[in-house]
């Protein structure tokens, strides 16, 4: 493990013309070893963008566990059940109310078509009345 540089930049500096083989394969050295430094800077950065992403999916995986056991432990209590029959109960009884409402609404359209008729007749019986009327009206006009 290398021991941190409080300056840095004698690492990266780059000698004008290295003067020696030693000081070449030295300068070799310091850009392969920056290049190291630039690589497993984007690996963690990569890596830690991936941790922040799974930490996330598990986050979201740890709710829906959360909300599937809490549905189970209502469906196992059979509080479901119960709330299903009593919804059942009600929506019976407004199917009866609706059955009621329907035999009346029959009823009065049976009555309504019945009066509607009945009007029918009066109508025919008054015209029919002031026809005659008519007529007998002429004819004593006549003599």
């Amino acid at each position: 493990m290398l021991a941190p540089l409080e300056n840095r930049a004698i690492l990266e500096k780059e000698p004008a013309e290295p003067q020696s083989a030693l000081e070449r394969e030295n300068a070799a050295l310091r850009r392969a070893l920056q290049k190291a430094r630039s690589s497993q800077k984007r690996m963690i950065t990569l890596n830690a963008a991936r941790s922040i992403e799974q930490a996330n999916r598990i986050a979201v995986l740890e709710t829906q566990s959360s909300n599937l056991r809490a549905r189970i432990a209502q469906l196992e209590s059979g509080q479901a059940i119960i709330e299903l029959g009593r919804q059942l109960m009600e929506l019976r009884e407004a199917n009866e109310q609706l059955i009621v409402a329907a035999q009346r609404v029959w009823h009065l359209d049976k009555t309504i078509c019945a009066a509607h008729r009945e009007c029918e007749r009066l109508a025919r019986e008054r015209d029919d009345l002031a026809f005659r009327l008519c007529q007998h009206a002429s004819h004593h006009i006549e003599h």
